[in-house]
């Protein structure tokens, strides 16, 4: 069922990200998701109609979910429809269709879903990410609200959680990323005092700032260099080239 003719947002509650819990499940091809929702809080209209939207830069799938008396998970739930070049968002809509024009009562928005793969990215400072990238093997994407995700391509033979072990891709793309993130921190986004406690720039920066061997300086022209000091003590510490030796060495040996 779609939503039509016009919505009024007027009056509309924001849901809190903690009432809905969304699961990716990347096993399949393409992926798709489940969702569990708690409204019992709300006193929304028993015949409202839930509507999950699935969306990436311009694409945007949306699914019924139902109505709050008696909410039903569709029968599918594969994303073919999504661009899967970088991190799937959400969006929960509860929806009043009983007037004339269609109201939008609540809405939980940029809802970042959990991977039934690999729960323990949510303790980390990035998200990686198994997704179609053509003949590029990967990239960074951004997402304000959330996590950086290091998008890997799919037809990379090896698992992801096999390569995210490897020395070769540990001591060859870790660092890069890690570069350019910094780099998008500290030259695409507002000035540090514009960044909340507890958003994911502000934990990327105390944490570089915990690597580094000296302060940050207030000079951009000189933060390139603190950057290079920032990746290089990260790689100091992970001892990435020499995993990365002893591993090419060992090759050498057969």
């Amino acid at each position: 069922m779609q939503i039509t003719g016009r919505v009024n947002h007027t009056g509309r509650k924001k849901l809190g990200h903690s009432e809905v819990d969304i699961k990716l499940d990347s096993s399949s091809t393409p992926p798709s998701f489940t969702a569990e929702m708690d409204f019992g809080k709300y006193n929304f209209p028993a015949e409202a109609d839930i509507y999950i939207e699935a969306y990436h830069r311009n694409t945007l799938q949306r699914f019924s979910f139902g109505t709050v008396a008696a909410p039903a998970h569709p029968e599918s739930t594969l994303l073919s429809e999504i661009d899967l070049s970088g991190p799937t968002l959400f969006r929960v809509k509860i929806v009043d269709q009983s007037e004339h024009a269609s109201r939008l009562l609540a809405l939980a928005d940029r809802v970042m879903p959990s991977d039934d793969n690999d729960e323990n990215q949510k303790a980390s400072l990035m998200i990686f990410k198994s997704t179609p990238l053509g003949e590029l093997s990967w990239k960074m994407s951004y997402n304000d609200s959330n996590k950086p995700v290091l998008c890997i391509n799919s037809r990379i033979p090896q698992g992801k959680d096999q390569l995210l072990h490897n020395p070769f891709f540990q001591s060859l793309i870790i660092p890069a990323a890690f570069r350019e993130v910094l780099l998008y921190i500290l030259w695409e986004q507002e000035e540090d005092d514009d960044v909340s406690e507890d958003s994911w720039q502000k934990k990327w920066m105390d944490f570089a700032e915990e690597i580094a061997t000296y302060d940050k300086p207030h000079e951009e022209d000189q933060l390139y260099d603190w950057i290079d000091d920032v990746v290089s003590e990260f790689s100091n510490q992970h001892k990435f080239s020499e995993h990365l030796v002893k591993r090419m060495e060992s090759y050498s040996d057969e």
